[in-house]
């Protein structure tokens, strides 16, 4: 502080001598003292900017009382750190209030306007005496003002920083939700695009299910009369086969018809080792003949709240692309376990052919398929992960090629079911 209060004063061309000129100005100081604080308070009140600050009585015999010390202070008092420092103080004081700069430099030049004169007749006799006192006036009411101002700057500087700093913080946030919007919005136009084309496929399989239907119960129809007609127990375990054969047929039908036909959601407790050994049945023959082995790891945990349709379609199309992913055999895993954040932990792994780190962001994309032409629609596991976010759950999915893949998935455990006997 002390060098940059020399280079100041340098600058200035303060001197001693200035300093010794001024203390001879403090009679002349004191006697007017009242009267220039006065004139200065009339001359605030004639404009806008100033009069609002000097509504409260108490913020106006405060400014009187500055006003009269810092008059009384232009003449010997001596100008040193403290001195600059209760200059800057008041120029902080004026940015707290919001007393702009253009203010206070209009009242530093008020001040040598009402200085001058009393300067003028106390050295009247001595023409140099009055203006080497009017020049050491003007450098100190300089100093005065630069340390104001700079203070203003100062203080106004960090509120200006502050503010740049939370626009930027808001501007991130807002392009971060933005990002997250087009994301959602690009997720809604897929799904909606895949709901679509479901719908297309809901309408094939309808048509597909009757005209399938009709033939399976004339079969079954003749299958059972020929029951009493035919003699031999090998005969009726052909007979008994061939009914046993339609009733899977049909279950399989009834089935598709409840994934494809549109209904209103349901949610009642349910218990996913009940739907995952039910899925896995289902898929039985198709693990069979690929050479598959299972391997289940259910714990004991609370039901979750959902449609059992939906959650046995969603394990059914796990389970179809982990065989898809063995077409030379291998092992299938699946286990279920409960979670200290309230959630049930789904885990779907295989030990085929693996997804390549390219491939993996975009596997819940609609449409994308790495299986060839005619093999896959591309749909399974967008329908999946539509089913887990509408049961308020999430997917996630690790692989590395030739070392298989996991789907883990969390769905919220039903605590208030918990007790109870889940259906399936």
């Amino acid at each position: 502080m002390k060098e940059d209060l020399e280079e100041r004063l340098a600058f200035l061309g303060w001197s001693e001598t200035d300093l010794r000129v001024l203390a001879a100005l403090e009679p002349s100081l004191e006697h007017h003292a009242d009267r220039f604080v006065a004139a200065f308070y009339r001359h605030l009140l004639s404009f806008e900017g100033t009069r609002e600050l000097l509504r409260s009585p108490e913020v106006k015999e405060r400014l009187l009382s500055k006003q009269k010390e810092y008059v009384l202070s232009l003449g010997a008092t001596p100008i040193d750190d403290a001195y600059c420092e209760e200059r800057l103080r008041i120029g902080r004081v004026h940015e707290r209030i919001g007393l702009e700069p253009r203010w206070y430099l209009g009242a530093y030049s008020l001040y040598f306007s009402l200085l001058a004169p009393a300067v003028t007749e106390l050295h009247h006799e001595d023409p140099t005496a009055a203006s080497n006192a009017l020049v050491s006036l003007v450098k100190r009411l300089v100093l005065d003002a630069e340390l104001a101002i700079e203070a203003y700057n100062v203080a106004h500087e960090a509120k200006l920083t502050h503010l740049n700093r939370e626009l930027a913080e808001a501007s991130r946030n807002l392009a971060r939700e933005q990002r997250a919007t087009e994301k959602e919005l690009r997720q809604t136009e897929r799904r909606a695009q895949a709901a679509e084309s479901l719908a297309s496929v809901a309408t094939l399989v309808a048509g597909l299910a009757h005209e399938i239907g009709t033939p399976m119960g004339v079969i079954r129809g003749h299958a059972e009369a020929l029951e009493g007609a035919v003699q031999g127990e090998k005969a009726q375990w052909r007979l008994r086969t061939i009914r046993d054969q339609i009733d899977r047929i049909s279950t399989i039908i009834q089935s598709l018809l409840n994934i494809a036909r549109p209904r209103q959601a349901v949610r009642v407790p349910v218990a996913l080792a009940d739907v995952a050994d039910t899925a896995i049945a289902f898929l039985s023959e198709k693990i069979r003949v690929r050479g598959v082995s299972v391997e289940r790891a259910f714990q004991s945990c609370a039901a979750v709240r959902g449609d059992p349709d939906k959650l046995q379609q969603l394990f059914l199309n796990l389970f179809l692309n982990a065989i898809d992913a063995m077409p030379e055999g291998g092992t299938l895993r699946v286990a279920i376990a409960p979670c200290a954040n309230g959630e049930i932990e789904v885990r779907v792994a295989d030990t085929g052919i693996g997804i390549s780190g390219s491939d993996l962001p975009h596997i819940f994309t609609p449409f994308f398929s790495t299986k060839p032409a005619g093999r896959g629609s591309g749909l399974g596991l967008v329908v999946a992960a539509g089913i887990v976010g509408d049961h308020g759950g999430h997917i996630d999915v690790q692989s590395e090629m030739g070392r298989g893949a996991e789907f883990v998935i969390g769905l919220p455990a039903d605590a208030q079911e918990a007790g109870e006997a889940p259906a399936s």
